[in-house]
């Protein structure tokens, strides 16, 4: 009589083995969702807290420029002034270099870039820097094309005219609104609130590469300022010196 065939006998350890490695891939597989999910989060979160990193369509490069040079035309030197508005002796260099640089933007030979930033954040208990150079940009977007950043200069002088002092929270957002609409920029309210220019700031200050303001470049090269005269001899020195 043919024997019969026998039937495969089960390990219980092997199997108990392979439940035991099913189940730690399905764990590895449920972190790694968890992780990606979590990540993504973090993403959009930061996307929407820190606002549009567009620059402002009025920027030339990474400042506002304002220059008497005829359209079409690059002017012989550039004059860069990178600020805080939170900055004191940002506020001592408006009041001391003014007149000068009133000169300066009226000279077409002279292009004089404003670049706002926010290395002083840490001078406030709200980012004040970067909420007050947000507020800069969205008068200068409000206002492009209106009579040469006067709107902008305006909203820009009186930051400092009502410059807070260090180590509070700063003027609020409405203050900074307000400050906009006595300059001439209406309907800036929500840029302002929103943050819309946060993250041009933050990359802005990032790439500026300055650990003190005021720094004054020319032609990109950072000069030692003493006086308002040194300022444009320096600049007549470069190419500036009009006819």
């Amino acid at each position: 009589m043919a024997n019969k065939p026998r039937k495969p006998v089960v390990d219980p350890r092997a199997a108990e083995r392979r439940r035991s490695l099913f189940m730690k891939i399905g764990t590895v597989v449920a972190v790694v969702v968890i992780a990606v999910v979590v990540f993504v989060a973090i993403v959009l979160t930061n996307k929407s807290s820190t606002g549009d990193a567009t620059a402002p369509s009025v920027a030339t490069g990474d400042a506002y420029r304002i220059t008497a040079a005829p359209a079409g035309t690059t002017p012989a030197v550039t004059v860069t002034i990178l600020e805080d508005f939170q900055c004191p002796a940002c506020k001592q260099f408006e009041q001391l270099y003014s007149d000068a640089l009133a000169q300066l933007r009226t000279n077409p030979k002279v292009a004089v870039d404003y670049r706002p930033i926010a290395i002083l954040d840490r001078m406030s208990t709200t980012d004040y820097s970067t909420r007050a150079a947000n507020a800069s940009a969205c008068v200068a977007e409000s206002t492009k094309g209106a009579n040469n950043f006067e709107v902008w200069l305006k909203f820009h002088n009186l930051l400092y005219v009502n410059q807070p002092t260090e180590g509070g929270a700063g003027l609020t957002d409405s203050q900074l609104t307000t400050y906009a609409n006595q300059a001439g920029a209406q309907n800036i309210s929500d840029c302002v609130n929103d943050g819309q220019f946060k993250s041009w700031v933050a990359d802005q200050t990032k790439s500026a590469d300055v650990t003190a303001t005021p720094t004054v470049r020319i032609n990109g090269k950072d000069v030692e300022l003493s006086t308002p005269d040194a300022l444009l001899a320096a600049v007549n020195e470069a190419g500036g010196a009009q006819q």
